[in-house]
């Protein structure tokens, strides 16, 4: 019976924890993974990383969950766009040539701009 609560105060722990917790976590597991591997380079870069990350987290504990719901937002922004381009398709033999294009050139570059700030954004995790 001991094993079992045990066992759901873990899963519970899991559940709750927020992204700061998995990222050191995750960063732990790779470490020891070097470890084992006597890989000293990943190690140490690991380590780095490991402490960048509870910086950042001691600054603010909800600062990776931040980051990941800012994230989400900016990929939705993208598919909205994406179905913006789709209806525009559909109204394409309602336009003339020019506005067409034009739409879609100003689409496309607001959905390029937003891939690229996700981009610059996982870079920066």
């Amino acid at each position: 019976m001991k094993k079992i609560w045990i066992l759901i105060a873990a899963l519970c722990t899991m559940a709750f924890a927020n992204e700061c917790d998995k990222k050191i976590e995750r960063i732990n597991k790779e470490i020891e993974f070097a470890k084992i591997h006597n890989d000293n380079a990943r190690k140490l870069s690991l380590e780095l990383a490991l402490k960048e990350v509870k910086n950042d987290c001691s600054k603010d504990p909800l600062f990776y969950d931040k980051k990941l719901e800012a994230k989400k937002l900016k990929e939705q922004e993208v598919e909205k766009i994406e179905k913006e381009l789709h209806a525009l398709d559909e109204k394409k033999d309602y336009m003339s040539k020019v506005e067409y294009k034009a739409k879609k050139k100003a689409l496309k570059e607001q959905k390029h701009q937003i891939k690229k700030e996700i981009e610059e954004y996982i870079d920066h995790l």
